[in-house]
């Protein structure tokens, strides 16, 4: 990205996307008023006190760009200037805030026809909740994985590091680059519109899509009180149990049955066999099978709950550094639970150099590195996050210096509104992280070819949500909105002729994704060397829990094996220190965005140099992006980020309380003492907003247990809708916790068109999710639903790669497709 620039106008909602682009050689210009961005005053912080220069997250999101002082609306001239000398403009001034008009996007457009202006807002800028005020834990409750995490008491409980802004800033960069792609084409930029809140509905795993294909309790939960309920996953999930004590910490597992899940652990039983642990009963049992002995009463759930008191006994002898392991050479389904600590000392970071040791202002830090390898000269060397105004000078001097040579506008008639038009893509990737990558190419023109087979179901297809709730692997809402858009091609890829398609394949693509175990490409003869031997401009990006090399290549587990690898299983649980973890595969929801903005701009740097690359994407190296303030303070100050509920660092009050009705709750965060003595006033009059208790934010975090008392007290006497707009009209972030059978009805999700309806061949229709970001001239398009087996192997084998019937015939007859 080295001959980009960028204008990074972004606080906290935004700073990743600007670090994204820095890192891959974007020269990333942070516009900051003279006081300072906001975001030099967020936790952690290197010393107790906290000042524009003593920040853990600025000196990690902002590392890498450069600071100069401007301000647009006093010194127009030079604001003119600066944007006639960029390519992007990145920026996430609130509409609640007040956004300046300096930022109208019809106006800069008009002024500035190249610019490429990307918007990073709450709610988007449209809809009837664009102008609501914000927080990181009210957009987690608007969007959904709020709802779908809850503690042991039953509470909704958010990941204890913010999460929401790093989603969109990650994709905000992606957005970028799609646009930027359409640019060399057309030599215009246009405006990107992008909602943080439409960002998290991924992080729910396709459940959202449920009320909308009528699965009526797809996400079932124990409550507390509830009688007896069979848990026939054998993990624990309605339970929870899939944390588990190991002599030095605690390790992720889930004691999975079926034919899925059930071969892992019976593993395990042969593992515990062999370490002298045997039970008459249990070490006979067939996970694989043991959903019938449930389902005909011959196993209880007290077996079920007997089991895992045994596993316990065993694993409490085990070490955390052994698991991996254990599991690399066992093929059992189990993670240590790494802290932030141990994440720094990681032997797989360390064997692929992933953590890079950087000098502030207040001595060295270590943060995580390049989110992707293998793309030559594809990310720079960091260096520090800038003082305020350290580059006026220069960056005047070199932006400001003759005119730039920009693009023209394009003179082709009937030219495409799809920016990436021509784009070739080979999808050999399945369950989400791989396949996510896709569909955005998809939903922006370029030809998806999706190669699976009917012999080795695709995870996403079993997992639903499912129309009414009936088991179809055809018809899977999270398959579908993984999937979208893409044609497919039924291939059995354990044939030889097979394998010689997805060769063919390879000569017409530009891009091909895959996911599977490192090592195995290169065991069908499909390695990298292989295909570029036969395509050498082909970029190719391997997607794999922990990267294609080090000695946790060969790794294979799912996402919350990925969260347990990257921190994040340490850090979701109440107060009380006992552990939920998020839910789902985390990392499953972090990857595709920063393996897209690494292939997007991969395909950049091949127009203009003429290269393929082959692109490595560690889906917990990823995740751990979202962490690297965390890790940042653990080197400087030795203090390892826990789980605290939905407690904040700064605001109180800050979290999760009932209103009145069934699982009713709404997200409250109060910034500030003036939004407290509005609330204040508005819960319980003058004598609450004169209690000396609560009379400043380090007071109410110091009485926080009586505060929430109060709170809760008040909330679960209330409608939730009545709260919020209360709450709304008083300027505190407050929004209820979204549960995904609400999601269609949510007027912001309608409004924006979240939420898609494609024709389906089996169902009539399906359901899949938009886009979380608009394009002001080259919209997203979702016009195909997810292949059905074998739907378009005539279209591709016939219409793509031109084969005839002896080809054809010798395909059928090797029984290679299917």
């Amino acid at each position: 990205m080295r001959p980009y620039r960028v204008l990074d106008l972004c606080d906290h909602r935004g700073l990743l996307a600007g670090h994204m682009l820095a890192q891959m050689g974007a020269d990333v210009v942070q516009v900051e008023p003279e006081r300072g961005n906001p975001a030099r005053q967020l936790a952690p912080f290197a010393q107790d006190w906290p000042d524009g220069d003593q920040s853990l997250f600025w000196a990690t999101y902002a590392a890498g760009k450069r600071s100069i002082v401007v301000d647009p609306g006093r010194d127009e001239a030079l604001w003119e200037r600066l944007l006639q000398s960029a390519d992007l403009l990145i920026e996430s001034f609130t509409p609640a805030q007040g956004r300046p008009s300096w930022l109208d996007p019809r106006v800069l457009a008009e002024r500035h026809p190249h610019l490429i202006h990307v918007s990073i807002t709450p709610f988007g800028l449209e809809g009837s909740k664009h102008d609501w005020p914000d927080s990181e834990i009210t957009l987690w409750a608007a969007g959904g994985p709020l709802w779908l995490t809850r503690g042991h008491d039953d509470r909704p409980l958010r990941i204890s590091v913010p999460q929401a802004y790093l989603h969109a800033g990650a994709t905000a960069a992606s957005a970028a680059l799609i646009a930027l792609a359409d640019r060399t084409r057309t030599g215009l930029g246009q405006h990107v519109d992008l909602a943080i809140v439409q960002t998290l509905p991924q992080c729910t795993l396709g459940a959202v899509l449920a009320e909308g294909v009528a699965h009526a309790d797809f996400v079932p939960r124990r409550k507390p009180g509830d009688d007896h309920v069979v848990d026939l996953s054998g993990s624990g999930s309605i339970t929870r149990k899939s944390k588990w004590t190991v002599s030095d910490g605690l390790a992720e597992m889930h004691l999975g049955i079926g034919l899925a899940a059930g071969p892992a652990s019976n593993k395990l039983m042969t593992w515990m066999r062999d370490e002298g642990w045997f039970h008459p009963t249990f070490s006979n049992w067939d996970w694989s099978t043991l959903h019938e002995n449930i389902l005909a009463g011959d196993v209880s759930e007290a077996d079920l709950d007997a089991v895992r008191v045994w596993v316990q006994s065993f694993l409490a002898t085990r070490h955390k550094d052994e698991l991996v392991g254990v599991a690399i050479q066992r093929g059992v389904r189990i993670a240590p639970i790494l802290t932030v600590a141990d994440l720094a000392e990681s032997p797989q970071f360390a064997a692929r150099d992933f953590i890079d040791t950087i000098d502030g202002p207040f001595g060295p830090y270590r943060m995580p590195g390049a989110f992707a390898r293998g793309c030559p000269d594809g990310f720079v060397q960091p260096r520090p996050a800038p003082r305020l105004g350290e580059h006026d000078a220069e960056v005047r001097d070199e932006w400001l210096a003759g005119r730039r040579s920009l693009p023209a506008p394009a003179v082709a008639h009937n030219m495409s509104d799809r920016p990436l038009e021509g784009l070739k893509v080979l999808d050999l990737a399945w369950v989400v992280a791989g396949p996510l990558m896709g569909r955005t190419l998809a939903d922006f023109g370029a030809a998806v070819v999706r190669v699976e087979s009917s012999r080795r179901v695709e995870t996403a297809r079993v997992m639903g949500p499912f129309p009414h709730g009936q088991y179809d692997v055809q018809q899977s809402a999270l398959f579908e909105t993984c999937n979208a858009g893409k044609l497919g091609l039924s291939l059995d890829l354990s044939k030889e002729p097979a394998r010689d398609v997805v060769r063919d394949l390879v000569r017409w693509a530009d891009v091909l994704v895959e996911s599977f175990t490192p090592g195995q490409m290169a065991k069908w003869n499909l390695s990298y060397e292989e295909l570029r031997a036969i395509n050498p401009e082909l970029v190719m990006v391997s997607t794999s829990l922990s990267g294609q090399d080090g000695p946790n290549a060969r790794y294979s587990g799912y996402g919350n094996h990925g969260a347990a690898l990257s921190g994040f299983q340490y850090i979701v649980g109440g107060p009380d220190g006992r552990l939920a973890g998020p839910y789902g595969p985390y990392t499953d929801f972090v990857a595709p965005r920063f393996g897209l903005a690494a292939l997007l701009a991969a395909l950049d740097y091949r127009r203009r140099i003429g290269k393929g690359c082959h692109l490595d994407i560690s889906q917990v190296e990823a995740g751990v992006q979202f962490l690297a303030p965390q890790i940042a303070a653990c080197s400087v100050t030795g203090e390892i980020q826990g789980a605290v509920g939905n407690r904040d660092a700064l605001m109180a009050p800050h979290g999760v309380f009932r209103a009145a009705g069934e699982d009713q709750w709404i997200a409250i965060a109060v910034e500030n003492d003036g939004q407290w003595r509005d609330l204040a006033l508005l819960m319980g009059g003058a004598s609450l907003e004169r209690d000396e208790r609560f009379a400043t934010a380090q007071m109410r975090r110091a009485h926080v247990d009586e505060l929430e008392a109060i709170v809760e007290d008040w909330t679960a006497a209330r409608d939730v809708q009545w709260l919020e707009q209360s709450l709304r009209r008083c300027g505190i972030p407050a929004h209820r916790v979204q549960s995904i059978y609400g999601m269609g009805a949510d007027p912001q999700m309608r409004e924006r068109e979240h939420l898609v309806r494609v024709d389906h061949p089996l169902s009539g229709t399906a359901m899949i999710e938009a886009a979380p970001f608009r394009l002001s001239r080259t919209p997203a398009r979702y016009e195909l639903c997810a292949p059905p087996y074998g739907r378009d192997n005539d279209r591709v084998l016939r219409g793509i790669l031109g084969y005839g019937k002896d080809r054809l015939d010798a395909l059928a007859t090797a029984d290679a497709l299917a």
